[in-house]
């Protein structure tokens, strides 16, 4: 699903700072050059583009880019260190690399078009995030895989065309390449661990909402994923499971109405009610995850409507804090 939508990551992630990698050029004595921790394959050539060089941003050769060049087309692929996964990793990866493209190329404040995109490599369904944005008056494109422990990434610029289809051209060039190498390298557990934030102990209805919550959530991977799809990363852009994460919050309350509460868990709780009876999850979530989220295809979204809602019913962010952390390592 397509969305515009204004990042104004600044205020996502205000704390953050940038650094000038340390960058040593590969020499290359083959045609393909295998990525020494994992043996995925950055080619001579891909899909018409030519290798012009490879560059290592650290001493172990993990954090690798090669640059390919096509007529006024650009593209670069990099691999790099995912590390463990965790829930909302991608949608966090993406966000605060699209800040760092932003802010060392001084295009801050523009309209961004991003979607979810997926990729069948061999067995495994890989899950990533995609943006378009205008680049010194050209259009470029921006997209994040997640791959077990590695991340996969793309930046495309076309040196000519002000519009130019570079969401086939990012398909093709996915096609092309094996990133299930990646994910078979070292794969992400298929069992997983709950981190409980200090945020969810400030009651026991609250403690019990958010155990009713990550239970469901964990009931909803055991029913609509396969292990080779966990082995990726948690599904955190799937709707469905952010959904089932709400119901799995309200059973809880709803069968302990007299369990200790305090007025914020109340508070949050009445916001989580009234979003669901009037039918506005779906735009909530929408909206909160900055249209970074796999949505079904049917779905039409009343987003005018939700925000006239919103104006007698104030947004409660506790909705969205960690308060517990799912995680595969």
């Amino acid at each position: 699903m397509r969305k515009t939508i204004i990042l104004l990551l600044i205020i996502l992630f205000p704390c953050m700072c940038y650094s000038q990698p340390r960058m040593r050029k590969i020499k290359v004595k083959d045609d393909i050059y295998l990525h020494s921790q994992t043996g995925f394959a950055f080619p001579k050539e891909i899909n018409g583009f030519n290798r012009k060089g490879i560059v290592s941003f650290d001493k172990k050769n993990e954090n690798v880019e090669a640059n390919y060049v096509n007529g006024s087309k650009k593209v670069s692929l990099i691999v790099y260190p995912a590390h463990d996964g965790y829930e909302d990793r991608l949608r966090r990866e993406f966000l605060i690399t699209l800040q760092s493209i932003m802010t060392y190329e001084n295009v801050e404040g523009q309209d961004f078009r991003i979607q979810c995109v997926s990729h069948q490599s061999g067995q495994h369904l890989i899950h990533g995030l995609s943006a378009k944005f205008n680049f010194r008056g050209h259009e470029s494109l921006f997209s994040l895989y997640e791959c077990g422990h590695w991340w996969m990434k793309f930046r495309i610029t076309d040196g000519i065309q002000q519009e130019s289809s570079l969401d086939s051209l990012e398909r093709r060039l996915r096609d092309s390449l094996n990133p299930e190498v990646l994910i078979n390298s070292k794969p992400l557990s298929d069992s997983v661990s709950l981190y409980f934030q200090k945020s969810a102990f400030r009651d026991s209805l609250m403690l019990g909402c958010v155990m009713g919550q990550a239970y469901a959530k964990l009931d909803w991977m055991n029913n609509n994923l396969d292990s080779l799809e966990f082995q990726t990363g948690i599904p955190s852009s799937y709707l469905d499971y952010h959904l089932a994460g709400i119901d799995g919050a309200l059973e809880f309350a709803q069968k302990h109405p007299n369990m200790k509460s305090s007025p914020a868990t109340n508070s949050m709780l009445d916001f989580i009610i009234a979003v669901k009876k009037e039918g506005y999850l779906e735009e909530m979530f929408d909206e909160n995850y900055m249209g970074c989220l796999i949505m079904p295809d049917n779905l039409i979204l009343d987003t005018n409507g939700y925000h006239k809602w919103l104006k007698d019913h104030p947004f409660n962010r506790d909705l969205l804090r960690d308060n517990v952390i799912i995680s595969n390592e």
